[in-house]
């Protein structure tokens, strides 16, 4: 067993592990859940996409910062194996989108689900989403998979993050949170401070020793926030205002962003709830279903990024009443496919591990040896 070093935050439990697992997993249907209402009539399913992703952002800062204090402590370390994970399942998941989406389009018997997908630029769109420059300045929808939007924010909040940690204070540090901001745009830019948040639940030792009491105040408080965000439609009155309150050009370019100050607040109630159920958690009998819960969790991403094309690729042959039969087409097809997409992470991190070092010193990089190896505490 490792002991964490003084004043460095512990890792994430088991039991803890398994709950953030089991919100992964529930957030994952209700984004498909809340898309698959775009092609197809089902009226009595909530529309919560939006949230689930902001509930993604506080979990991503919050494990990727734990990570980074437990086992990846380098700067090169870390970033391989970023991209290793990011890239095992977005490859897979755009040449699916290729796919599926020329399928629907040239035999599909209704191809005008694809009407509002734009198709120009094929190689423009799918390199932008590769190299995660798809919302930079202005979108670049990758075809029918429009979810890659917080993909691409995300990978420069790890980029980001590791400039802050692992550089040195000085001017290096400081051109590489510039040029990285300047990369990531104001979109991903005004959406930082969800997934700070979760860097700020690992980070912040205060929250680590709370007792029983404040966990149960701040796990029940937090989550009655959400539920009141949720059930009152208050993203539905920050829409509205947003709209009327920005010029129509400002209100577009904003695209996912167009409510970030509610969502920080949102943000801000998911953390607190993670908190609390840091503290309380271990006593919720999930153990009897970590099996379930652990495989669901573990294709939580190949579901996020294979769902669009195959909901439009279903929209293509059936009827707008036949959306749970779409479902029990896709969730089938996301186990299928995901499970070798989600299992390719050792290979994809091999070869950047040979990949990377030759791409930095060439261009003029400093490249350490050994330094794509992690290292435990």
């Amino acid at each position: 067993m490792t002991i964490p070093e003084p004043g460095r935050p512990r890792p994430i439990s088991g039991s803890e592990s398994l709950y953030l697992d089991l919100v992964r997993s529930l957030a994952a249907i209700v984004v498909v859940l809340d898309h698959v209402q775009d092609l197809f009539r089902m009226p009595l399913l909530p529309r919560l996409g939006h949230e689930a992703v902001v509930v993604f952002f506080v979990l991503s800062g919050y494990v990727i910062c734990n990570t980074a204090d437990s086992r990846e402590t380098t700067l090169a370390s870390f970033m391989t194996a970023r991209l290793a994970r990011l890239w095992s399942v977005l490859v897979p998941a755009l040449a699916l989108t290729v796919l599926c989406d020329a399928i629907g389009r040239h035999f599909g018997t209704n191809p005008a689900v694809y009407a509002r997908i734009n198709a120009d630029y094929p190689f423009l769109r799918i390199g932008a989403a590769l190299t995660f420059l798809s919302e930079t300045w202005v979108s670049i929808q990758p075809l029918s998979n429009g979810v890659i939007w917080s993909l691409c924010a995300e990978f420069w909040y790890y980029v980001l993050f590791a400039a802050f940690t692992f550089l040195p204070r000085g001017t290096a540090r400081f051109l590489a949170l510039a040029a990285t901001a300047l990369l990531a745009g104001f979109k991903a830019l005004l959406l930082l401070p969800i997934w700070a948040t979760g860097v700020l639940l690992q980070r912040w030792q205060g929250l680590r020793r709370i007792g029983r009491v404040a966990g149960t105040l701040l796990a029940l408080g937090g989550l009655a926030v959400v539920v009141a965000i949720t059930t009152l439609d208050i993203y539905g009155l920050a829409w509205a205002a947003a709209r009327h309150s920005t010029s129509p050009w400002l209100f577009t370019q904003l695209a996912q962003a167009k409510t970030f100050w509610l969502d920080w607040i949102f943000g801000l109630a998911v953390a607190a709830h993670f908190a609390g159920m840091r503290r309380i958690g271990a006593s919720l009998p999930l153990e009897q279903l970590a099996g379930p819960i652990r495989w669901a969790a573990n294709l939580s991403f190949a579901a996020y990024l294979f769902h669009p094309p195959l909901l439009y690729l279903c929209a293509s042959f059936l009827s707008p009443a036949q959306g749970w039969l779409a479902l029990l087409i896709t969730f089938p097809l996301i186990a299928l496919l995901g499970r070798p997409a989600e299992g390719s992470k050792g290979w994809w991190r091999r070869r950047l591990e040979h990949l990377l070092p030759v791409v930095s010193r060439g261009i003029g990089l400093p490249w350490p040896r050994g330094a794509t190896g992690s290292k435990a505490h």
